[in-house]
């Protein structure tokens, strides 16, 4: 072993998704995958949140690998791709996907290469091939990687499933020749680590849906991720061979139900799609919909049709709502309150919580122990998920034989350093913050992201400071919990305090008057209410 390898998460490790790990050889790089994660309400205003990539700006970047097309593994590519040209590889599926984001974003499609599983490929430094595993989309793969004689293993996103519904399963063959006697580092998908035993084949949401239909009199609303080809075809096949037609609502279920479609991976009989106009004519009873929303997030289709509007469809008493989805942490409460909306609309509604209608995309325990044998890793490093999920998975490395000293927990921005042998490792080595992104192209600075937070916490208070000392100062608040005429007189009195006070040449300066009169009025309203609203000084 003669190379140096360094290993440096952008994203991914802590959190759930924003997921990008940087691989650094001498005067060359990879990167595996470039994705954005999802806020909840707590960040109001923002859709999407993307790794800093500052520090990959001005390095030598050999290639872009995609482990498979989920949003949090390709949805900051476009960003990636406004200023890193290195071609990007993964299989089919995969990057239909990514096309399909290059081209919302408006940004160049070019440059974007097929591999098939276990084709050797080369790029600067680096040699590596893909592996088809099983996971909740078509084409996911982990990839083996080597330079300068050291080896690694990246499981992307995975699940050992014997008998997936595509028929396409792990490449265990393919894997085991490019492993041979072991890889120097796996980094391992962590995210279930924390569930005992073993996932379940995707087979068993299929027939969990299929019994679920059987016994459904109304509509019937399915409402899981858009990407889960599998489950969606499953689903179909199901509502066909029960008279049911199926309509794709929310504009991601209808572009992957094309591009699956496209690609042969979900087949509708001619005639089964009904037209948006149709859908409110049809009988209830023969109708399943496909909808995006599964998350609870504000304007899909689902919860346009809990709110009552949706423009094609109204749902009754009777209907059936089934989330076939895993709730993501932080989005609990979302998820609540739309399936309190659908119970209002009479639809009865079933969960993740009502087995077998969904079952993981993610190794449990057990999966991870065989995926972590078969590897034969001289080291571990867990990846994809929060910190209690990372440790979960250190500790099932260790019960597979991984020596505690080469199993590693790192956070983003740290550095994993193989040289010589040996593993050392650097705490936060390079910047890794986050890129705040809503509708608009450009993204949203963090302070503007911390006053959204604030002032949807605690409110805002506008303090207008007339010309003429002998007029009366303005107070004016939205959103602050306090006695209003005593919380404007309370402020009155800070700003006042602050002008009797002042000199000639502070009162005439707005800046001055701005700052000081801001810190007053912040005083006055922890002092006197125990809060802490944005406050906004006018100088007039």
């Amino acid at each position: 072993m003669s190379g140096r390898l360094e290993i440096v998460p952008l994203g991914g490790l802590g959190e759930f998704g924003r997921n990008l790990m940087w691989i650094r050889a001498p005067n060359s790089g990879l990167i595996v995958d470039a994705g954005v994660s999802f806020p909840d309400e707590s960040f109001p205003g923002i859709d999407r949140i993307a790794p800093d990539l500052s520090a990959l700006r001005g390095e030598p970047i050999a290639a872009v690998l995609l482990t498979h097309g989920h949003e949090d593994h390709i949805g900051a590519l476009p960003y990636l791709r406004e200023w890193c040209e290195a071609p990007v590889y993964g299989l089919p599926f995969t990057l239909a996907m990514a096309r399909r984001r290059l081209e919302e974003a408006g940004v160049s499609e070019s440059g974007l290469i097929e591999v098939k599983s276990g084709e050797r490929r080369m790029a600067g430094a680096f040699s590596f091939s893909f592996f088809r595993v099983s996971h909740s989309v078509p084409d996911s793969a982990a990839i083996w990687i080597e330079s300068g004689g050291i080896t690694l293993l990246h499981s992307g996103d995975f699940k050992i499933d014997a008998d997936p519904p595509d028929g396409e399963t792990t490449d265990w063959e393919g894997l085991r020749a490019a492993v041979g006697s072991g890889v120097d580092l796996a980094l391992v998908d962590s995210t279930n680590a924390q569930r005992p035993g073993r996932s379940g084949s995707e087979r068993e949401a299929g027939r969990g849906l299929a019994s679920a239909f059987a016994g459904a009199t109304g509509r019937i609303v399915l409402t899981t991720f858009s990407s889960h080809v599998a489950r969606v075809a499953q689903a179909a096949e199901a509502a066909v061979a029960l008279g049911r037609r199926v309509a794709f609502l929310g504009r991601s279920v209808r572009a992957v139900a094309e591009i699956a479609e496209r690609m042969g991976r979900l087949r509708l009989p001619a005639g089964a799609r009904p037209s948006g106009s149709d859908l409110a004519r049809l009988e209830p009873s023969h109708l399943l919909c496909v909808t995006s929303g599964s998350q609870g997030e504000p304007f899909s289709a689902l919860y346009r049709l809990a709110l009552e509007e949706h423009p094609d469809l109204s749902l009754s008493p009777g209907d059936l709502v089934i989330f076939s989805a895993r709730v993501v942490p932080g989005h609990e409460r979302s998820v609540n309150r739309v399936c309190d909306h659908l119970v209002r609309r009479g639809a009865r509604v079933m969960t993740e919580s009502d087995p077998p209608v969904h079952v993981s995309g993610h190794a449990h325990k057990d999966e991870l122990r065989d995926w972590i044998r078969a590897a034969r890793p001289r080291a571990v490093l867990p990846i994809h998920g929060e910190h209690r999920m990372l440790s979960a998975a250190a500790e099932v490395a260790r019960e597979a034989g991984i020596a505690t000293h080469n199993v590693f927990l790192l956070d983003n921005g740290d550095s994993l350093t193989i040289e010589g042998g040996g593993f050392s490792l650097a705490r936060d080595a390079v910047p890794s913050g986050r890129i705040y992104l809503d509708s608009r192209p450009e993204p949203v600075d963090s302070g503007i992201v911390r006053d959204r937070r604030e002032l949807a916490q605690e409110g805002f208070v506008v303090v207008i400071v007339p010309p003429q000392a002998s007029e009366e100062i303005a107070v004016a608040s939205r959103g602050v919990a306090a006695p209003a005429g005593r919380l404007e007189e309370e402020i009155r009195r800070a700003a006042r305090d602050v002008l009797s006070r002042a000199t000639i040449e502070e009162r005439r300066d707005p800046e001055w008057l701005r700052a000081e009169i801001a810190l007053a009025a912040r005083r006055a309203c922890r002092r006197a209410f125990g809060l802490r609203p944005v406050i906004v000084p006018v100088v007039v």
